[in-house]
């Protein structure tokens, strides 16, 4: 062995860093047309981010009606903290939109400080005081949105490189793996018929994924003594994806069968199933599917879901929705849905009537 081998090496470098942060901030203002004729002079929204820890700040100032051109509506982005002298300066970007109710863009504006940002950026000039007020028409409701990214500090860290950075380990293949056991036509023990289909399963991950397979397969029926059992409520597609989903974990089909596989979840008692599909619907929520969400909801007493679909109706309620498919199946099977709909309506303007 040779001396070198013996050598303990040590080995150091200093990594200099601009970093950077994202503020991202949304003033919405209901009924702006009153709003704006009965304030006077600049408006400031509170600081932003909260927190007395927080070592840079942000505000916003609107003028509804600039003080260098009345006809015009003005807005400016202050920095707050910390209070910077003449000569310190940090770079930042910053984007304006402003938004009607739909988020719908009315008007958007960027800037970037390339020569560096002392207390503040605005223009007195921004939109015309009347082209807003027809833009955030009939709803009467804006949102100004702010995006900020400024370089904030600068940082130097000291690495150590003593030692070579072990290998990573490989990523899990328990998921593909198991993906294979979905069309094996080997070793699988009992036989799912759906529709004239066959599919071959296996009871263990069955049972261990759902309680009610797992009740199905532990009483000794006609249908588990011979491994074959028929199922007449779900779709051939449906129930495939229901088992990529039992074998893997993986959804690839919730934007097609997302009220399917929910229904599917909920009988079948696989709550993370279940929950991922109600994400997806209530995420997606529009006029066209908001009835159907309404009734899926109703058969499944998912009291979260009817909520959030009764707040949608309420506040969006527009002809298209009830032109819709979903909605004249809704009128048909569950009529007293539209009175709690109409309901939620009256409540919602009830409320906006007192303020």
């Amino acid at each position: 062995m040779s001396e070198l081998n013996n050598v303990i090496v040590h080995g150091e470098k200093n990594v200099t860093s601009v970093r950077s942060s994202q503020y991202d901030y949304t003033w919405e203002i209901n009924n702006y047309s009153v709003w704006s004729t009965m304030v006077r002079g600049a408006q400031y929204t509170p600081v932003f981010p909260s927190g007395q820890d927080e070592p840079i700040q942000w505000q916003l100032k609107f003028v509804p009606k600039s003080s260098q051109n009345p006809t015009f509506a003005s807005l400016f982005v202050e920095l707050i903290v910390p209070i910077l002298k003449e000569d310190e300066k940090f770079h930042a970007g910053c984007e304006i939109t402003l938004e009607n109710v739909d988020g719908t863009t009315i008007f958007e504006k960027s800037f970037k400080s390339d020569n560096g940002w002392n207390q503040g950026w605005g223009w007195y000039s921004l939109i015309e005081c009347e082209a807003l007020h027809q833009a955030v028409m009939p709803e009467d409701k804006l949102n100004i949105r702010c995006k900020i990214i400024a370089n904030t500090l600068i940082v130097t860290e000291t690495i150590q490189q003593n030692l070579k950075k072990l290998p990573e380990p490989l990523p899990s293949s328990l998921g593909q793996d198991l993906k294979t056991l979905i069309d094996d036509n080997k070793f699988g023990d009992v036989a799912i018929l759906i529709d004239g289909q066959r599919f071959l399963a296996h009871k263990c991950i069955l049972t261990a994924r759902s309680p009610v397979f797992a009740a199905m397969f532990e009483h000794q029926l006609q249908e588990t003594i011979q491994n074959c059992v028929t199922i007449s409520d779900v779709e051939p597609g449906v129930f495939k994806e229901l088992l990529r989903y039992v074998y893997t974990d993986e959804l690839t089909t919730l934007d097609t069968m997302a009220h399917a596989l929910y229904t599917a979840a909920d009988k079948y008692v696989i709550p993370t199933l279940k929950s991922r599909c109600q994400y997806h619907i209530l995420d997606r929520l529009s006029d066209e599917t908001v009835a159907e969400t309404l009734v899926l909801a109703e058969m499944h007493s998912d009291q979260e879901m009817k909520k959030r679909a009764l707040k949608f109706l309420s506040e969006t309620m527009t002809t298209e929705v009830t032109e819709t498919e979903g909605w004249m199946n809704m009128v048909q099977t569950h009529p007293y849905l539209v009175d709690e709909t109409v309901k939620a309506l009256l409540e919602v303007r009830k409320t906006v009537g007192k303020e």
